[in-house]
């Protein structure tokens, strides 16, 4: 009988072998990166981010985690919650998906900012970078997808959803900014999926930001697709508008072209102005925490604070005209305004004045009837003191 149990001790031993190695190969060829990415991914944001969506944008391969911040909370009466976080991606040649170098920033904002006077040198808000009008992201959740390219050749692609929080709670703000080189620009965002990819990172974190902070939302459906932003010959004439231009006139050959952006529900609204030579004056509407940091950026860049502040209703000194709206739910007056037009080597003559305040008026009033604003006050003329 020795042998036979030797035999099978022997069997047994290589049996073992072989389920060590067949662990190790998957371990050593992609499982060790599986694992530690996702490690990596659920510790940042106070645990917010989404696992599976984040890796979906960047892989398993070559993350490494960046600055890491979390301060107040919604329940917090004196400094509101604000959480940020960052995921790299070193370059990979031999990863075919994900091969170039990628940054992702995600950050939660309670909304409105509590603590302005401890932020008063920096924004209140991640900014939105928009070479032309960003797309309503749609789906249930008040958003926009927005892309931009830097000088140095990099591709951004920005995804904000406002949360409306249950009362007494103020509200939630979750912007993603992705920024690449290569594989931004091997594989551009006229991609569905890749939009899709990148949306769904804060629509998750969204979702879970609500449930962190019992924020009690309604949301979304996770995006089955995503708007492309508009394109520079996405342009139409003012009058086929149907978005975000709908109701501004042309001036002659001036203004004979308009991009918008699309209807829905969403926090930032554009209409750009312009003609054959390209764009000329930029109509935005700003609600809850964009309309804030405005008003907030104006005092910090001109030392005064937004003519709204004190119910003035004029240009401000940096140029341009404004308006607003007092709006539901408690998240402030909304600001409609219009800037560029003309240069400072440019006389702005009283036609000029017209047309920026009549197209302002006809822009502001259609925003505001669709977010349920109250009508906007009359844009005027007379210059911000």
């Amino acid at each position: 009988m020795a042998p036979v149990k030797r035999y099978a001790v022997g069997a047994g031993a290589v049996l073992a072998a072989l389920v060590l190695l067949a662990g190790g190969v998957a371990w050593f060829g992609g499982g060790y990166d599986r694992w530690r990415s996702a490690r990596l991914v659920t510790d940042a944001c106070d645990g917010v981010l989404p696992a599976d969506e984040v890796r979906a944008v960047l892989g398993d391969r070559r993350l490494k985690a960046g600055k890491d911040t979390s301060e107040g909370s919604l329940d917090d009466t004196t400094t509101s919650l604000r959480v940020t976080c960052g995921i790299a991606r070193g370059a990979d040649p031999h990863d075919g998906a994900h091969p170039g170098e990628a940054t992702m920033t995600v950050t939660v904002n309670g909304v409105p900012t509590l603590d302005r006077e401890d932020r008063r040198y920096e924004s209140l808000y991640p900014p939105v970078r928009s070479t032309l009008p960003p797309a309503p992201l749609g789906q249930g959740w008040s958003g926009v997808f927005a892309m931009g390219h830097h000088s140095s050749g990099e591709a951004e692609a920005t995804t904000s959803v406002l949360l409306d929080c249950s009362p007494g709670r103020g509200d939630l703000l979750v912007t993603v900014a992705v920024e690449g080189k290569k594989y931004l620009d091997d594989s551009p965002l006229d991609n569905p999926e890749r939009r899709t990819a990148f949306a769904r990172v804060a629509t998750a974190t969204a979702a879970n930001a609500s449930r962190r902070w019992n924020c009690d939302a309604d949301l979304g459906e996770p995006p089955a697709t995503v708007p492309l932003p508009v394109n520079e010959d996405e342009y139409v004439a003012p009058a086929d508008a149907e978005g975000a231009c709908s109701g501004v006139t042309a001036r002659g050959k001036t203004v004979d072209r308009v991009w918008e952006s699309g209807s829905g529900a969403a926090p930032i609204e554009e209409c750009v102005l312009g003609d054959a030579k390209g764009t000329a004056s930029r109509l935005t509407a700003l609600y809850g925490p964009y309309a804030e940091g405005a008003r907030h950026d104006a005092a910090e860049h001109t030392g005064k604070p937004h003519p709204s502040e004190s119910g003035q209703r004029s240009g401000l000194d940096e140029g341009g005209y404004w308006t607003s709206a007092e709006c539901p739910g408690g998240g402030g007056p909304a600001l409609f305004g219009l800037t560029g037009g003309h240069d400072d080597e440019t006389q702005e003559t009283g036609a000029d004045r017209a047309y920026a305040l009549s197209v302002l008026k006809a822009f502001a009033e259609r925003s505001a009837a669709a977010h349920g604003c109250a009508a906007p006050a009359a844009p005027t003329a007379t210059t911000a003191p």
